[in-house]
């Protein structure tokens, strides 16, 4: 019995160093090694270690400025107004050519019937002003009533008058550049060849028609107007109407004549 339990108590203490032995390898088995003298000192190991950081900070800032007192508001207005050269209105002296109808009345209008009308002009429109000169030379050729065709050959009437020009500016804005209205009255001298003319009526006799052969002078007077249309280049389409009037004597009507004429000025 005692021999029995000696030979486990053998191999429990081998199994015991077999176990302690193996552990012992386990734990103390280095994958590095290093000797240490006795009395030397190991120097610690120093990591580096680099951390960057950016902060980007972003201010607002608010200024606030008072002002103290009335608060003035100024406008400044400018007004260009842009009107192509050739559509320049014409200013200062020209010379115009016309023609068109003329029609006797009155103390002519027994005599004469409408006729034909020929016109020049020559006048000045100063620049910046609406008042100006012009005198105009026309010559009229009515033809003779036909009951009295055979008192003499057919009639001619020179009119030369003097007139003062008056531009209106109607219709001369910058919406309407190119047109223009005008008036124009003055003297009138008035110098007929062969004309007819009817008599004033008298108690014992009515109104007869007479002529008066040869030339024959008369002071009158003239008035009327027209309208202009910018041609470019300073020249000026116009169209007008004028009375012409006058009185040969006292033994006749007074003499009434309207020329409408058609043409261009030059500037």
């Amino acid at each position: 019995m005692t021999r029995i339990v000696s030979k486990f108590g053998i191999a429990a203490a081998l199994t015991l160093v077999s176990v302690s032995t193996a552990a012992a390898q386990r734990t103390t088995s280095p994958t590095t090694s290093s000797t240490v003298s006795k009395g030397e000192v190991v120097a610690p190991r120093v990591d580096t270690v680099r951390i960057r950081d950016t902060v980007t900070v972003t201010q607002y800032r608010r200024d606030t400025i008072t002002v103290a007192g009335p608060t003035v508001t100024r406008f400044d207005t400018t007004t260009v107004e842009m009107v192509p050269g050739w559509l320049g209105r014409g200013n200062g002296v020209y010379f115009g050519l016309g023609a068109g109808s003329y029609y006797p009345s009155a103390g002519l209008g027994g005599g004469q019937i409408p006729g034909y009308a020929f016109q020049a002009n020559l006048g000045v429109d100063p620049m910046g002003s609406p008042l100006g000169f012009r005198v105009t030379a026309q010559l009229a050729r009515p033809d003779e009533a036909q009951p009295t065709a055979t008192l003499g050959a057919r009639p001619s009437i020179w009119n030369a008058t003097a007139d003062l020009k008056l531009r209106l500016p109607f219709l001369g804005s910058s919406r309407f550049p190119n047109f223009g209205l005008y008036a124009v009255g003055g003297a009138a001298y008035v110098r007929g060849q062969d004309v007819r003319y009817t008599t004033e009526a008298t108690p014992t006799q009515g109104k007869t028609v007479q002529i008066v052969k040869g030339t024959a002078s008369n002071w009158g007077y003239d008035a009327g107007g027209g309208a202009t249309l910018s041609l470019g280049h300073k020249r000026e389409l116009f169209l007008e109407a004028r009375v012409i009037n006058y009185k040969r004597s006292d033994a006749y009507e007074n003499a009434h004549q309207l020329p409408l004429i058609l043409g261009i000025n030059w500037y």
